[in-house]
């Protein structure tokens, strides 16, 4: 597939006119669009001092661009590491590159397709070139899974500093604190799900409300339960390979976050542990809605604006948030371009492009084939930060 099909295919998808998507689906697809546009002219139209001042605090940033493309390399470097780590046993059948590929061609296709999920599948790909299958599967689904526990983990720390340092209404406060109190349950639960056998329990859990079939079940079992067991550590995983991945996720979070914020710091303003305790719970909210468009272009800058002018910000630090933005907007599309060239110049991907081919055309003939399932990761936060 060249580049501009590549581009056709994303546009496709984006504008939500496949046909086999449902028709709620592909109208709030298009209706975030409509609303994704409007905001984005708002908020540039209400830039503090106008529009013509945001290249003014683009060039404040100065040198720091250097540092924001280092720290952005680095946490990609360490999700790669930490994908490797998690397809213990098998991790010496990948390479470093390997995993990289993975996670630049994946993210790539997140952030052009909305939902920010589609490159799950083709991280999964990637790796069924060196690993089976199943342990492709089961080391993306922890990869995400991790990854959005510790999530949620920081928006359980930090929202009572945002409750209790910032001032707000009683109404608000609460909110805020259930906010925290329920990522801290729901984490907690991802984890005791993963223990218990996470598709399993799902799927079995459909069965019971009748939207699959038992029959269905009875098929689909057996590799349920293989994925399964390749997140419970009992298919020979080692524990100090899983843990060396839960800390690299760890640091790549603290990571984007740092960048974010620093990015605050480079043009000017000052930071404060309430405001930093707002940063992560209020973006953790924003980025979970940014998702319906690619790069949460328009819904992010208005969640941002809307957030800022809520908490009593003056123009100077919205200004500043909004540049926030707009510069972690560049990355992504840098990022984009580069992991686009992967997936199309790869050998690899071209690869995982055409055995994706070959199953879809078995699939289409019942004859020749028996029923199949494939198994995709939950729509997670696979972004690697609350402003993207």
């Amino acid at each position: 597939m060249s580049l501009r099909g590549f581009g056709r295919f994303a546009l496709r998808i984006t504008a939500g006119t496949n046909e086999s998507r449902p028709l709620w689906a592909r109208l709030v697809t298009r209706l975030s669009f409509v609303f994704a546009g409007f905001a984005l002219v708002y908020t540039v139209l209400n830039f503090p001092g106008g529009p013509e001042r945001i290249p003014h605090y683009f060039k404040r940033i100065g040198w720091f661009w250097v540092v924001v493309l280092a720290m952005e390399a680095f946490g990609t470097s360490l999700d790669a590491v930490a994908i490797r780590a998690f397809a213990s046993p098998e991790q010496h059948k990948l390479k470093l590159r390997h995993t990289l590929l993975a996670q630049l061609s994946g993210r790539a296709v997140n952030v052009v397709t909305p939902t920010g999920n589609l490159g799950e599948v083709v991280k999964m790909s990637v790796l069924t070139e060196y690993v089976s299958q199943s342990r492709a599967v089961s080391t993306i689904l922890l990869y995400n899974i991790v990854r959005f526990i510790i999530e949620l983990g920081f928006v359980a720390v930090a929202a009572p500093f945002c409750a209790l340092l910032l001032p707000m209404s009683d109404g608000v406060r609460l909110m805020v604190l259930a906010l925290g109190g329920g990522c801290l349950v729901i984490s907690i639960g991802c984890y005791v799900l993963v223990r218990k056998g996470m598709l399993a329990s799902v799927v079995g859990g459909l069965v019971k409300i009748r939207i699959i079939s038992k029959a269905r079940y009875a098929k689909w079992e057996g590799k349920l339960r293989d994925v399964d067991d390749k997140l419970k550590l009992v298919s020979g995983a080692r524990a100090r390979d899983r843990w060396l991945g839960i800390v690299c996720v760890t640091l790549s979070q603290i990571t984007s976050m740092a960048l974010s914020l620093s990015i605050l710091v480079a043009v000017g303003e000052t930071l404060t542990l309430g405001f930093v305790g707002a940063y992560v719970v209020g973006g953790f909210v924003i980025y979970n809605v940014a998702v319906l468009v690619p790069m949460g272009l328009g819904l992010s800058e208005g969640g941002w604006f809307s957030l800022l002018r809520v908490m009593g910000e003056g123009p100077a630090r919205i200004a500043a948030g909004m540049t926030m933005v707009y510069a972690r907007r560049v990355t992504l599309v840098m990022y984009a371009a580069i992991g686009l060239v992967l997936v199309t110049a790869s050998a690899t991907v071209k690869r995982a492009k055409e055995r994706q081919r070959e199953a879809a055309e078995r699939e289409a003939s019942p004859a020749k084939s028996s029923p199949s399932i494939t198994i995709a990761p939950p729509a997670t936060p696979a972004a690697t930060n609350p402003v993207e």
